[in-house]
């Protein structure tokens, strides 16, 4: 059964209610330059992950950005979904269920040369009468090969200047399987990775069967904050029958498995 690591959407739910600017989340000491840079870390993970013969099965890219005003009116966020259709023409666009009281929209577009789909959603969640709002972008694919990486990756830095304005955050997934049985402990194992990008544990959750490690290593500029500390990468490993699945993320692991 497919589970979720509750405090990793805890924080991330958190990060939905509240801008970029507050520290004690985010790290909003990162431009542009550094934040294409965190593309990177899909191709770090997937050669990890495969020299240690595994099969990569998901790759994820997920890039969000709250709005810079603490609240807008309804009139005033559909205004900003009205400019934000206009400047992205090629995606299909429809009206998201409200739910809660949090309204959007979605659209969709097919990332060139890929297989894989690119998903913006323009979303306002609700701050009394008024609404605090995300622009969310995800893409994930089902393998990796680097040829291919490499055109999907160039597709994606395109794309954010056009749906973003310089205060996007990238997260960063892959996920493998690996059918042999481990010599080392979950526990072990997952340390064994992080330590070949020199990243120091600073909280984990272990059970029988499941492993994960929230790290942070200095090589890389971005960071967000738990319980105090910074982290900005994430291991973790689960026993299923007989094969092990393994998730990289960076700074958190955005999907399920």
């Amino acid at each position: 059964m497919k589970r979720k690591l509750l405090f990793i959407f805890l924080i991330f739910l958190g990060m939905q209610m509240f801008p970029v600017t507050n520290q004690n989340w985010v790290s909003a000491e990162r431009n542009r330059q550094n934040e294409t840079g965190d593309l990177e870390r899909v191709a770090q993970f997937a050669h990890v992950l495969e020299a240690s013969h595994a099969k990569v099965t998901e790759w994820s890219v997920y890039i969000r950005e709250t709005g810079r005003s603490a609240g807008i009116t309804h009139a005033a966020f559909n205004r900003e979904v009205k400019n934000k259709l206009r400047e992205l023409p090629d995606y299909a666009w429809h009206r998201l269920q409200a739910h809660d009281g949090t309204i959007g929209w979605e659209g969709t577009r097919k990332l060139p040369g890929s297989h894989a789909e690119m998903v913006v959603r323009v979303m306002g969640y609700p701050i009394g009468t008024r609404y605090r709002t995300v622009t969310l972008y995800h893409v994930n694919g089902e393998r990796f090969k680097q040829a291919e990486w490499t055109n999907n990756k160039r597709q994606i830095r395109e794309e954010i200047p056009k749906i973003f304005h310089g205060q996007e955050h990238i997260y960063t997934c892959v996920k493998a399987d690996r059918s042999a049985k481990m010599n080392l402990a979950l526990i072990e194992e997952g340390k064994r990775y992080l330590d070949l990008f020199s990243a120091a544990p600073v909280e984990r959750l272990q059970e029988k069967t499941f492993v994960s490690i929230s790290a942070y290593t200095k090589a890389w500029n971005n960071a967000i904050y738990t319980k105090n500390k910074k982290m900005n990468i994430q291991a973790a490993l689960r026993n299923d029958g007989d094969r092990t699945i393994i998730v990289l993320g960076s700074p958190i692991i955005t999907v399920e498995y």
